[in-house]
C-alpha cells in the first residue's frame, strides 16, 4: 500500500499508516544567506545577461570604486540598466554605459529591464545569494541558481523521513518531494520519490 503525504510546509507532519507504524517528516530548509545591496544590484545585471547569452564572470568583491562588476557575454543597455530598473543604488555607472556607450535612453532601458526582470525575481534572489556566499560566480552558478528555482516551483525539495514501529525508529532517511508530497510504501522499508 502507497500512501503520499504532503510536505508542502516547514511544519513537522506525523501520519499512522496502520496500528504499528506512524510515519514523520520534516521539509529540509537549507540556510539562506541575506544578499546585500551589492549582490542585488549585480544579480539584476547577471539575469538579464543570462537571458541574452549568459555570463562570463560576475562578483562582489570591490574593486578601485566599483562594489561589484558583472561580465556578459554580451553587453546590452537592457543589461546594464537592469540594476537601475529594480531600484538599486549604485546605478551612476550603469547609466553613463546606457546613454554613451549605448546611446539609448536610460529610462527606456530600465522600462524594458523591469518588464524582463518581473518574472525573474527568483532567480534574481538566488543568484543574489549566490554572489553573497560565494563572492564570485559564473555561468555554471547562474545555471545552478535557475535549477533550484525550477525545482521549487515543481515542489521538489528535500524532506526528512523516520518511520516508527510500535514506537521504535525503525527507519531514518532524506527523500525529495515531488509536487509538495511523498510517497511511503506501507508495507515494507521501500523508500520512493
Amino acid at each position: 500500500m502507497v500512501e503520499r503525504i504532503s510536505v508542502a510546509t516547514t511544519e513537522v507532519k506525523s501520519k499512522s499508516l496502520n496500528d504499528e507504524t506512524k510515519v514523520i517528516t520534516r521539509k529540509i530548509e537549507p540556510h539562506r544567506i541575506k544578499p546585500g545591496g551589492t549582490a542585488l544590484h549585480e544579480a539584476a545585471h547577471v539575469v538579464l545577461a543570462d537571458i541574452n547569452g549568459g555570463i562570463r564572470e560576475a562578483t562582489i568583491i570591490r574593486k578601485g570604486y566599483a562594489l561589484g562588476t558583472t561580465r556578459p557575454v554580451k553587453m546590452s543597455a537592457t543589461t546594464a540598466a537592469a540594476a537601475g530598473a529594480m531600484g538599486f543604488g549604485g546605478t551612476s555607472w550603469d547609466q553613463m554605459v546606457v546613454e554613451r556607450g549605448f546611446g539609448a535612453s536610460w529610462s527606456a532601458a530600465k522600462n524594458t529591464a523591469r518588464a524582463a526582470l518581473a518574472d525573474n525575481t527568483d532567480l534574481m534572489q538566488e543568484v543574489a545569494m549566490s554572489l553573497e556566499q560565494n563572492g564570485r560566480i559564473n555561468q555554471n552558478h547562474v545555471d545552478s541558481a535557475r535549477g533550484r528555482v525550477e525545482k521549487k516551483k515543481q515542489g521538489i525539495y528535500p524532506v526528512k523521513v523516520e518511520i516508527y514501529k510500535y514506537g521504535k525508529l525503525s527507519d531514518s532517511y532524506t527523500t525529495e518531494s515531488f509536487h509538495g508530497e511523498i510517497e511511503i510504501h506501507a508495507t515494507s522499508n521501500q523508500r520512493s520519490k
